[in-house]
């Protein structure tokens, strides 16, 4: 007996479990799992792209555009971003990433996990 006179009692029947854990269960969870790796990945991949695009390279570095055709073979060596500005761009997406990670919990619990992953979308 507890205080109070109620009496607590377990059970070994595992069909009144909420929640049983299955094969699917651990299927989808692996899967969830994944998908933050492949969205880290895609993002990387992503950064990678727009740093080598010549319009990006000339609103973030203020050069002319280099004569007539963009493609790759034709671009003077020096229309580049340096590859530590590269780099650093990379890294403070991740970095972003990890942070933006650490704090989704503290701002789950003052206003809700629902608008928490609708507002982590939007940035997105």
């Amino acid at each position: 007996n507890m205080p109070g006179g109620a009496v607590v009692l377990g059970t070994t029947d595992t069909d009144r479990i909420e929640a049983p854990v299955t094969i699917k269960t651990y299927y989808l969870m692996c899967v969830f799992a994944a998908f933050g790796g492949i969205f880290f990945g895609y993002d990387t991949g992503w950064m990678g792209g727009v740093l080598g695009i010549p319009y990006f390279i000339q609103m973030y570095t203020h050069k002319p555009y280099p004569p007539e055709p963009f493609d790759a073979a034709h671009l003077p060596a020096d229309f580049a971003l340096p590859a530590w500005e590269k780099s650093l761009m990379t890294s403070i997406l991740s970095a972003g990433t990890f942070f933006g990670a650490l704090v989704a919990g503290d701002i789950a619990d003052v206003v809700g996990r629902r608008p928490t992953i609708i507002m982590g979308c939007v940035i997105f």
